[in-house]
């Protein structure tokens, strides 16, 4: 029971420290979001990236720092708390994402006993009345807690894939969300997380939601006529989704919109982007499907040579799968991808997979524009140099991680773990304001 009690302790003292160490690591964000000409570049052109590139986390971890950093002046109690150590980088987003600045005391009080998951229900149900800022224009933008979210790579509302992302990683299919503002931009996202399962979300407005439902649910009542009667949410999306590709006609496009799998020798099948499929798909799409011979010669693949200056659709696969995204530094883009001849084909450069690199629309433009270069074997891991306009190098990664001399500093806080306990929201009651914003 010692030993025990001894590494609860030991726990809290951890947890105390990466608490403290992402406060100051949110701290950064906000010098780096108001000195954008220190650190911008042909790679990295968002904060977000720029701490991806710089640090080494992940783009989730890097779009919930900048959540908090964005809501660090409104709401100065909880970030003094989350500083001190007793607020985990989770909870915090948590109050980020939907806490309205006039609770800022209150919910720095309460938070702390509270599990992320409750935290998350708690305020995304609570039923806040929308009082406005007094330091801010109530014009541009609401006052609920929920902050807007930047698009994400691939989603329906992207301008660029490139450009800005969601918090996926504070998203879970348990949180409850508030109704949304009629007047909020539509937003979406879809890919493939981490963990190799795929992820569909958008919101938008009340009738476009209610088409979407009644198509949903003539999708599951179809599906039902034909006997599918365990047919649920996700089938009746499938649904959808096949009757849309049953419906191009085209052989360009219709080949350019297949469900690619590749083979391996070992025997393995990996989607487009490299992700392993299980086994029993495998099976599956090799029992009745189209095959398309690719050879190669010393593990690459023999492309066209001159013989074609436009990329064949399966010569552009290959190169998708091998890139997995844009290649350039800094960049998470996997949507969109354009592929791109490193030496043009009007100077000589043939229809290789080793002259061929996937770019996204935005790096693609900034290369024709002559303020990226590319240069190298693109079928080599480390085999391309890019260098932005001036002719400098851009690094692959500017992570530099500086092993401690000594333990952190000690939190000025003491961390204690949340209750866990049952939380009866009803009893919950935020006071608003006793007086207007801005006056006596």
């Amino acid at each position: 029971m010692d030993r025990m009690a001894d590494i609860d302790e030991r726990l809290d003292v951890v947890a105390g420290h990466l608490n403290a160490q992402h406060a100051a690591l949110v701290d950064l964000a906000r010098q780096l979001d108001d000195n954008r000409s220190w650190w911008t570049g042909p790679g990295v052109h968002t904060v977000e990236q720029y701490l991806c590139w710089r640090t080494g986390i992940s783009p989730e971890r890097a779009r919930q720092v900048m959540l908090i950093a964005g809501r660090a002046t409104e709401l100065p109690t909880a970030i003094d708390v989350f500083r001190r150590g007793e607020l985990g980088i989770d909870q915090m987003a948590a109050i980020a994402r939907r806490a309205p600045w006039w609770i800022d005391a209150q919910i720095a009080e309460l938070a702390p006993r509270l599990t992320v998951t409750q935290l998350r229900r708690t305020l995304a149900a609570y039923p806040f009345p929308s009082i406005p800022h007094p330091d801010r224009d109530p014009d541009r933008d609401g006052d609920a807690g929920e902050r807007p979210e930047p698009n994400e790579p691939g989603g329906a509302d992207a301008t660029a894939p490139d450009e800005g992302a969601d918090e996926r990683a504070d998203r879970s299919a348990d949180d409850e969300r508030t109704p949304s503002n009629e007047n909020a931009p539509d937003r979406g996202w879809y890919g493939i997380g981490d963990d190799g399962r795929f992820r569909l979300w958008f919101e938008t407005d009340a009738m476009t939601g209610q088409i979407v439902t009644a198509a949903l649910a003539e999708a599951r009542d179809e599906l039902f006529r034909r006997g599918h009667h365990d047919a649920g949410g996700v089938d009746a999306l499938r649904e959808l989704a096949e009757r849309s590709l049953d419906r191009v006609t085209g052989p360009g496009r219709r080949d350019r919109y297949r469900i690619h799998v590749h083979l391996r020798t070992d025997g393995r099948a990996v989607d487009h982007l490299g992700v392993a499929l299980p086994d029993q798909i495998r099976r599956y799409l090799t029992c009745d499907g189209l095959v398309s011979t690719v050879f190669t010669e010393d593990g690459i693949p023999v492309s066209v040579g001159r013989t074609q200056r436009i990329v064949p659709e399966r010569t552009r696969r290959l190169v998708i799968l091998r890139d997995q995204g844009c290649r350039v530094p800094g960049c998470h883009a996997d949507h969109f991808l354009e592929v791109h001849h490193i030496v043009h084909w009007d100077d000589g450069g043939e229809t290789e997979t080793c002259n061929l690199v996937a770019l996204c629309p935005h790096h693609h433009r900034m290369h024709h524009r002559g303020e990226l270069g590319i240069s190298g074997n693109a079928d080599e891991p480390d085999g391309l140099a890019f260098t932005n306009r001036h002719g400098r190098p851009i690094a692959s990664s500017g992570a530099r991680p500086r092993p401690p001399g000594a333990p952190p500093p000690d939190p000025v806080g003491t961390y204690r773990h949340p209750l866990g306990e049952r939380l009866d929201t009803k009893w919950l009651d935020f006071r608003e304001p006793a007086t207007a914003p801005g006056t006596a």
